[in-house]
């Protein structure tokens, strides 16, 4: 725990799932591991364990494809750990344990290691476009979370030796490579390293790698949130990954060196970012290719503010997961319900919507809308990403095991501690099993089905002999809950708990209709559905009468019955209810006709489980009727 937090993360394997949602959509977990491990050694995956085999001298062949293929891999077997650490399943190891050599083998002398410049005839720090520093953070979580579960040193000690030699690399501050920071995971990792080992050298590393940003602004510009220092930036900018990175980390900085520039820069950028530029989905990211308000070129990036289009938009997976482990870091440090909320908001929405609901086909981009006839064509660049089907393998494959982690890791996201006892950051089926900074024991057991059922039962099995405080949130979305049959408004709440005491929690949700900012131009008139923290959709299958789904409008008046859908797994919820059919011209422009609108019924599913059938026609905002 660090002064300048007020929750901070629990252990690897101190919590695991029991029942609800997130359980189900791990619990056949060898499948999924087995399906990604065999995208991995595919030779027309972007990503390719493969290249630590060639490098280390078991495998034939050439590196292959992208520049973070190694960075990618460390989130598998991180993804992996996560689901041994709850299951102890040997099975789950022996396909860790097949890749660590060829790791080992792949580091070099100076402790540097990267594929994509010992397989090839890339040098060392040439582009920021080669992924170095993002492999290596990786790589450094990943041992880390490895060595907490296991005790294993292998990994651990790839991960010290490199980071030693980016502490001789970069702490001097050379000019020539201020710039390097290009998607910079490694930020997070040499933190996470710093609270494994208590070396101070890697917290310092890790803020130098925050305060070179904006130190050479000539190069990458915005797009590398490079064009200006971090303390001194107001607004999220430029590739929404490395973005969300930087500031997740810094978060991680602050926590430790309670920075208060670090933290007034944060919590600008986060405003501005929840005000002006991020999906009802928890979607972030929209711009393919184009520029920033300074005039620099970005791809895959923030927009400009209330820019949020719809279909032509990219929001990747890694983004928006990226920006709810910044929620989540900034929720820790501050207890702050604002960030918790959109942390649940981005977990049940666009932070899973880039995975089928078997884990086994995704998404790279996360639109709102999707038309089957027409298609946004990948005629250049990130184009290529558009989501017109679920791939296996990819050109770009960094988002599969980002959720296979986040999935795996889910328990971390439920449960922090604080000096005094626990908080739950999120409402699921999981149990802790932990001891505070005193030593103290403490078990804790949640039962729920959330978010399709609206009850949720926390027993204190285990705690401190005066007892403990329990923090939990009442999201905002929820404005007639109970706490033990007490109406509690939204925000978070601080208990004083007993062993054995056990809480009823009562979180009444309905469908509800949601509108946009004004200055939202492409949802301003429309209407968009939530039902608790799950924003709903139509796909085109579900439509009644032979409507399309471009001549659906929701009426304000529009009441709607739940149901469970038998036609998708886990008990969802569906929504069935009435919209009004409006038939328009196929002319670009075309005079109004007063018409008799019809009723049209229509069943909504949730957003994140678009594409799990046929494609079709799918969309999330409708005009008002």
């Amino acid at each position: 725990m660090t002064k300048y937090s007020q929750f901070k993360a629990i252990k690897t394997g101190e919590a695991k799932l029991n029942q609800g949602f997130w359980a189900n959509r791990v619990d056949d977990y060898l499948s999924i591991i087995d399906n990604l491990e065999g995208a991995l050694l595919s030779e027309e995956n972007a990503a390719r364990m493969l290249n630590f085999g060639i490098a280390a001298g078991e495998v034939e062949g050439e590196f292959h494809m992208n520049e973070w293929s190694d960075g990618d891999c460390y989130k598998f077997i991180e993804g992996c750990i996560n689901q041994y650490a709850v299951t102890q399943d040997q099975k789950i190891l022996d396909v860790i344990n097949k890749y660590i050599p060829w790791i080992e083998a792949s580091q070099e002398d100076d402790g540097y290691i990267g594929t994509q410049t010992l397989l090839t005839e890339r040098k060392r720090w040439d582009d920021i476009e080669y992924h170095e520093l993002y492999n290596m953070g990786h790589l450094f979580t990943a041992a880390c979370v490895h060595y907490e579960v296991t005790g294993d040193e292998r990994l651990l000690n790839v991960a010290k030796r490199c980071a030693d030699y980016l502490w001789i690399t970069f702490s001097p501050k050379p000019k020539a490579l201020l710039h390097f920071g290009f998607n910079p995971s490694q930020i997070m990792g040499l933190v996470e390293l710093h609270q494994l080992t208590n070396e101070p050298r890697y917290l310092e590393l890790a803020d130098i790698f925050v305060t070179m940003r904006g130190q050479s602004p000539e190069i990458g510009g915005d797009c590398n949130q490079n064009r200006m220092p971090l303390r001194d930036e107001t607004q999220p900018v430029g590739h929404a990954v490395t973005g969300a990175y930087l500031y997740a980390g810094a978060a991680d900085v602050y926590a430790h060196t309670g920075e208060q520039s670090l933290k007034d820069a944060l919590e600008r950028i986060w405003n501005d970012l929840i005000r002006r530029r991020i999906y009802i989905t928890g979607g972030v990211g929209p711009q393919y290719v184009g520029y920033s308000d300074r005039g620099d070129p970005l791809y895959e990036a923030f927009a400009s503010e209330y820019n949020l289009p719809h279909r032509v938009t990219y929001n990747e997976t890694c983004a928006n997961i990226a920006v709810a482990m910044w929620a989540k870091r900034m929720y820790q440090l501050t207890a702050k319900a604002e960030y918790g909320d959109w942390m649940e908001n981005i977990l049940f929405n666009a932070g899973i919507s880039g995975a089928n609901l078997d884990m086994t086909r995704y998404f790279y981009a996360n639109p709102l809308a999707h038309r089957c006839e027409h298609h946004i064509e990948p005629s250049f660049g990130q184009y290529s990403h558009v989501p017109n089907e679920r791939f296996f393998t990819f050109d770009c494959w960094c988002c599969p095991p980002q959720l296979l982690r986040t999935f795996t890791g889910m328990p971390k996201w439920i449960y922090s501690t604080s000096d005094k006892g626990v908080s739950i950051n999120l409402f699921a089926g999981a149990d802790l099993d932990t001891k505070l900074d005193n030593g103290d024991q403490v078990k804790v057991s949640m039962q729920t089905n959330y978010p399709w059922d609206q009850s949720v039962s926390i027993q204190i099995i285990e705690a401190p002999q005066n007892g403990m405080e329990l923090s939990l949130r009442i999201p905002a979305w929820c404005s007639e809950a109970t706490i033990n049959g007490k109406r509690s408004e939204s925000g978070v709440y601080t208990l004083q708990v007993k062993q054995g005491q056990q809480l009823a929690i009562e979180l009444p949700m309905q469908a509800e209709l949601y509108i946009s900012h004004p200055m939202l131009e492409q949802s301003n008139g429309m209407f968009a559905v939530k039902r608790g923290p799950v924003v709903y959709c139509v796909e085109g299958q579900d439509i009644s009468a032979g409507a399309k789904i471009d001549e659906l409008v929701l009426p304000e008046q529009a009441s709607f019955e739940e149901e469970v859908m038998a036609d998708f797994p886990y008990k969802m919820v569906g929504l069935r209810t009435k919209f009004k059919r409006r038939p328009h011209s196929s002319a670009l422009y075309s005079r109004s006709q007063s018409s008799t609108e019809s009723d049209v019924e229509v069943r909504m599913i949730p957003y994140f489980a678009w594409a799990n059938r046929v494609e079709q026609d799918m969309g999330v905002w409708f005009p008002r009727a």
